[in-house]
């Protein structure tokens, strides 16, 4: 199947390396232009489909863009796939051709997906050198939605935009949560974690739609930051979150298939404490600190001891004595850590 979706998602995975090491991949790719490169790996996921399933990949081809200039990726499918040197020869005669690569590159949402992945420094490398490479195209009024894209203001200006309402003192108006909100999406860690750290000062009680989006921020981001400081938040709302469906959702991720969802999820359980201390989460809590990863074992540990006397039993003493002979030494100070509050817990 080749949807809009898969294809998508293939340019994502494609991205990779690139994300890695943005600046050596884009050397070694035989091309000094960004736009170029974005090109040629936006489209490879088409071509390659081409090969199998011509109709299928043609029409979802259409459901992104149709004009003129996509008969020529279509009758030169088998060729471009092979020489990226065809497509960007041709990028750079036609104006036809650079609006139709522009409309795929914006609907497959790329450039947002790699500033947000590429971090605050290499994001704003990626976002200045394809916006002053593309600035070429300002007089002939080309390429306007993308070039619009690239001029939004540096993230240094969101995040004082976001930190500017610590004025507030947690009273925002609904115009300012909106705000905020809408920037735990923002494509740079320093302005979500500012926006989950805003949200958590909150002196309202925050709609459930946006305690929802603030619980996946901590248990979803990118960013171990801003996952921390989503967490943060959400303790500091913790009275909005006793609600069993919060719980549900918090022991369905102690068994995500991903470690970092798993320590998340240890991460937030520690910030809520005794609100959402009961046998379902101990138990969870319990298997993850048997977890092949030390950094959830870490994590599930210092959970543990942040949920009161209904953990105080012999059965979590147990299991955190057995956490001091761990080969790793966080596990190890974790778990002595949760000993130390839970012990004088017990019943005499």
């Amino acid at each position: 199947m080749f949807d809009v979706s898969t294809w998508r998602a293939e340019v994502q995975r494609r991205f990779q390396r690139f994300i890695r090491r943005p600046r050596q991949e884009a050397a070694l790719f035989g091309t000094e232009r960004l736009f170029l490169l974005l090109a040629s790996r936006v489209m490879e996921p088409f071509f390659e489909h081409f090969t199998y399933d011509p109709l299928e990949a043609v029409q979802t081809l259409g459901e992104l863009t149709r004009n003129q200039a996509t008969a020529f990726l279509i009758h030169n499918a088998v060729s471009l796939r092979y020489q990226h040197q065809l497509l960007w020869q041709r990028l750079e005669r036609s104006a036809k051709q650079r609006a139709t690569l522009e409309q795929i590159i914006l609907k497959l949402e790329v450039v947002p997906y790699l500033l947000q992945e590429l971090g605050d420094v290499n994001g704003e490398w990626f976002r200045t050198t394809l916006r002053d490479e593309l600035d070429e195209y300002r007089f002939s009024g080309e390429l306007v939605e993308l070039r619009q894209l690239l001029n939004e203001p540096s993230w240094q200006t969101r995040y004082a935009a976001i930190q500017s309402l610590n004025r507030r003192g947690g009273n925002f108006n609904e115009a300012e949560l909106t705000q905020l909100s809408d920037a735990l999406d923002d494509h740079s860690a320093h302005v979500r974690a500012a926006a989950a750290r805003q949200l958590g000062a909150s002196r309202a009680q925050l709609s459930a739609q946006r305690r929802q989006r603030l619980l996946l921020v901590a248990l979803q981001d990118r960013d171990v930051g801003t996952r921390y400081a989503a967490a943060r938040a959400v303790g500091m709302q913790r009275e909005a979150y006793t609600d069993s469906a919060y719980r549900e959702v918090l022991v369905t991720a102690l068994f995500h298939e991903d470690p970092f969802v798993r320590s998340a999820a240890c991460m937030v359980l520690t910030q809520l404490g005794t609100v959402m201390a009961d046998a379902s989460v101990i138990d969870g809590l319990l298997v993850v600190l048997q977890d092949a990863d030390a950094y959830a074992r870490e994590a599930a540990a210092t959970a543990l001891g942040h949920l009161g006397p209904i953990a105080a039993t012999a059965a979590v003493i147990q299991h955190l004595t057995d956490a001091l002979l761990d080969t790793d030494q966080y596990v190890h100070e974790a778990a002595l850590a949760s000993l130390r509050i839970l012990q004088p817990l017990r019943p005499s």
